[in-house]
């Protein structure tokens, strides 16, 4: 026997993919793809998705009234997650993500972890699908969601991005750390290196400054989803690049 559930599938019109993370970023209203594409999720039924054991699922949420849209998209699918970061107040992107997600990584057992921002972000589909994608079509050991937008606007970071970019021909082109999928253990040194290098002059709040140095440092072991292949960032984003579809699934009745 058969039960019938339903997914959302936001299909990249320019690069023919699924991505199963959309990320809203920035505190900006230029992202009107986000409202159609997070109103037909939750829209529809609820899920119970049977997760394997190969990733945890994490995010930051220290309790300020704006965060949970993540947490809200794992709940409508059933999904397990774990939250790092409560109590801290106030919170200082910089200073409190690296050594949060750090300690949270500490603690994950899985072979992969996938995190993305409480605040604006929503996944709508089974994890797992990102681990496959991940393992199938990236030589990385984590991946970052890759932006339209240079942030902070620094030029060394921008040329060089610019660079990496290049022969993928894209428009989503620099490095935004609200969404990644890693290896736990690289993930975890990683972060090592994230709370014992500097900020970024021109915005020392924020942690992105510093992932784009280290960008260049793991040259090769940290890459971008250039293609939007797991990770759909829609800040910046007005041309309609994207087909929001309803997808019907058959899933087996447990016996």
């Amino acid at each position: 026997m058969e039960s019938t559930t339903f997914a959302l599938e936001v299909f990249n019109t320019v690069f023919r993919t699924k991505p199963i993370v959309v990320h809203a970023h920035g505190s900006h209203d230029y992202k009107p793809n986000w409202l159609p594409i997070k109103n037909a999720f939750f829209d529809l039924p609820k899920r119970q998705i049977d997760m394997g054991n190969l990733v945890t699922v994490i995010t930051c949420n220290n309790g300020h009234p704006s965060m949970g849209m993540f947490e809200r998209s794992l709940d409508h699918l059933g999904i397990p997650y774990r939250v790092f970061g409560q109590g801290i107040n106030p919170w200082v992107n910089s200073r409190d993500k690296p050594l949060v997600l750090l300690q949270a990584l500490g603690s994950v057992k899985t072979p992969y972890v996938l995190y993305a921002d409480s605040r604006d972000a929503i996944l709508i589909d089974d994890p797992d699908i990102a681990v496959t994608r991940f393992i199938e079509n990236f030589q990385c050991r984590m991946l970052f969601g890759a932006d339209r937008i240079n942030w902070p606007p620094i030029a060394e970071f921008q040329k060089y991005e610019e660079q990496q970019a290049f022969e993928y021909d894209t428009t989503f082109k620099f490095l935004n750390g609200g969404v990644w999928i890693g290896e736990t253990a690289f993930s975890r040194d990683f972060f090592k290196k994230v709370i014992n290098t500097p900020v970024a002059g021109k915005a020392p709040e924020s942690e992105q400054g510093i992932l784009k140095k280290l960008f260049r440092a793991f040259k090769g072991e940290v890459a971008l989803d250039y293609r939007c292949q797991i990770i759909q960032n829609i800040g910046f984003v007005a041309d309609p690049i994207f087909e929001i579809n309803i997808q019907q699934l058959e899933i087996p009745d447990k016996k």
